[in-house]
Order: structure tokens, then C-alpha cells, then sequence
């Protein structure tokens, strides 16, 4: 039941994670690169916090000075520097191709499971990850593709920061889980307590969001002059004079809305749920299914054309989205029959 709960999540997130570009693209040239980025992240912080704040009470968690290192680190590995690495890529790379290598993270993700987490590395996983790398160079056609090394370097980066995202969290599951349910200890050691122990209701998260005030404020020093031409001398421009305050309408504040309170907290929400119900390297699994999505909206909301390199390349990513999910499935239809009692 509980693997059945983990693959609903990963369609659930992949489905929220799909409609993040078309929402985006919806705000293109209304804000700022960086804007977009910490406000989103801002709008998310304050949508959890209602619900952080009740459940920090009820549970009395009290954090001590190595969570809060390790909420420092985690923050700022998967939020400042994961998304400056991911903004600053667009600037020097073609969209697509840096979306279409960011889409390899379950590559890395596989990686980090098993040697830090010590997870089995699963034949089917294996083939899933070399269909879904021929599928990415189909898209990419790398005998046309013009590559700045700069960009390449820092999407890759970005990449593999945001793979080890969900390795770092369940490295922390029993200690989190401990401090919600110390009186099941089975639980801890098994690794079955939720990330969202310090509240099912986002506490972790928020705490997580409250790191990527970091981001803000490399923001807001970068409009102090010297700042501001320290930032460009080092051709890091994209943090000097963003504006915070400028292209809010109806429209674009309901876009922003959307993409801060789906995409970035129920997202991290449900990416949480995942990790509790599945691997690290099935949780990965919501970059397989998410780049077809995302393709099918962009061809219905903008009319966009798709290429035959894309279209196989999709398919790929659809077999090995198939690859990772029907042997769960047949094991899943397995322990129903089991389960069923007899006539």
C-alpha cells in the first residue's frame, strides 16, 4: 500500500512539475530571471508557515545546533546554489538543451542512492537510466548542438546538486522521525518515518524554504554599487540591480501565485512524500515522466512544434518511465491477490 501511495505521488508531482515551464513561460519578459526565483520561493515559505508554526507546537520539536547545520547545508546546496548554477546556465545555453540535461538528474540520483545510501542498484532502474540517455542525446543531437562550456559546466552542477536533493533528505529521516515519533522506534530504524515529520503539514520545509532567504540576500546586496560591479567583474550580472517590485499585474501575480504555492511548496511537499514511501532513486524517477508532460502542455497551451529528434526522444523517456514503473505494478497486483482473503 505504502509503494502504491509513493508512485501516485511521483504522477501527482510530475503532473505540478510538468505545468512549471508553461507558467514560467507565461511570466517571460514580465520579471526578472532572479525575481521569478526568489519570489516564488518567498510565496511558498509564507503559504507553509500557518501550517509549520501549529504543528512545531503541537509536536514541541526542539531543533537542535545539527539540524540547523544541516537544514544551512541543505539549503544552501539545493536553493542558492543549485538555482543561481540553473539561472546563470539559461544565460549561456540554449533553454531546452539545459532543461533536457537537467532532466538527466535520476542519472546522478541512481549514483548518490547507492553509495551513499547503500540502495541496491535494480537492473530495471539500470536500463530505465540508459534508455532515458539515449532518449536525452536524441533530443539534444549533439552533432548540431553549439555548447558553451561555462553553461555545460554550470547546468551539469546544477544537475547533480539537485539529484543529491533527495539523498541528503532521507539521511535525516531518522533523526527528523525521532523527533515527532520517539516512542516508535521501530519505525526510525526501519526508515519509515516521513520528512515530513517535523509536521505533515511542511515544517520541514519550511525551515528548508527559510535557508533560500540566502538568495535573497545576495540579492539585495547586489544593489549596493560596489556590490553591484563585484557581481558583474566576476560575470555573476543576474544578481546585480534585480528588481523586486516592478511587472505585478492580475495576471502575472495569479501566475506567480501558482508557481510559488504548487510548484515550489506542495512540489517539495509531495517530493517528501515519495522519499517516504520509495527510494531515493525512484524518487528521481519524476524527471522520467516529467519532460513528456511538460512537451504535451507546451504543445496545447502555445501551439509549440515539436522536432522528430524530440518526439523519439520522448519516447524514450516514456519506455523508460514503463521500464521503472510496470514491475511495480505487477508487484503491487501481486500482494492484492496475496492480500485477498480466501473464498
Amino acid at each position: 500500500m505504502n509503494r502504491k501511495r509513493g508512485y501516485l505521488y511521483i504522477l501527482l508531482a510530475a503532473m505540478i512539475y510538468s505545468t512549471t515551464e508553461v507558467a514560467l513561460k507565461g511570466l517571460g519578459g514580465v520579471f526578472a530571471p532572479m525575481q521569478i526565483t526568489v519570489e516564488r520561493v518567498l510565496i511558498g515559505a509564507l503559504f507553509l508557515l500557518p501550517f509549520a508554526l501549529r504543528s512545531l507546537r503541537r509536536n514541541a520539536i526542539r531543533l537542535t545546533r545539527s539540524d540547523w547545520s544541516y537544514f544551512a547545508l541543505l539549503g544552501f546546496l539545493t536553493v542558492t546554489l543549485h538555482m543561481s548554477l540553473l539561472q546563470m546556465a539559461v544565460l549561456h545555453m540554449d533553454a531546452s538543451a539545459t532543461s533536457i540535461i537537467y532532466s538527466g538528474n535520476p542519472v546522478f540520483a541512481l549514483a548518490a542512492a547507492h553509495l551513499i545510501l547503500h540502495e541496491p542498484l535494480k537492473r530495471n532502474h539500470l536500463i530505465a537510466i540508459g534508455i532515458e540517455l539515449i532518449g536525452i542525446l536524441f533530443i539534444l543531437n549533439p552533432a548540431k548542438l553549439e555548447v558553451s562550456p561555462r553553461g555545460f559546466a554550470e547546468i551539469l552542477t546544477a544537475t547533480v546538486l539537485f539529484a543529491m536533493y533527495g539523498t541528503l533528505c532521507k539521511l535525516r529521516i531518522p533523526r527528523l522521525g525521532g523527533l515527532r515519533q520517539a516512542g516508535d522506534a521501530k519505525k526510525v530504524r526501519d526508515g519509515q518515518v516521513s520528512l515530513l515529520t517535523i509536521g505533515g503539514d511542511g515544517s520541514f520545509f519550511l525551515l528548508l524554504f527559510f535557508k533560500r532567504f540566502r538568495l535573497l540576500a545576495l540579492l539585495l546586496l547586489g544593489h549596493i554599487p560596489a556590490v553591484g560591479a563585484l557581481y558583474r567583474s566576476l560575470g555573476l550580472d543576474i544578481f546585480a540591480d534585480v528588481p523586486f517590485f516592478t511587472g505585478f499585474t492580475l495576471r502575472s501575480a495569479l501566475l506567480l501565485c501558482y508557481v510559488g504555492i504548487f510548484c515550489a511548496a506542495i512540489g517539495f511537499l509531495l517530493t517528501a512524500k515519495i522519499t517516504e514511501y520509495t527510494s531515493a532513486t525512484e524518487a528521481s524517477f519524476v524527471y522520467l515522466i516529467k519532460p513528456v508532460l511538460a512537451t504535451l502542455l507546451a504543445v496545447v497551451c502555445f501551439r509549440e512544434t515539436i522536432s522528430v529528434n524530440r518526439m523519439i526522444g520522448l519516447v524514450f523517456f516514456l519506455a523508460a518511465s514503463l521500464c521503472v514503473s510496470v514491475p511495480v505494478l505487477r508487484e503491487m497486483r501481486r500482494d492484492a491477490v496475496t492480500a485477498q482473503p480466501p473464498r
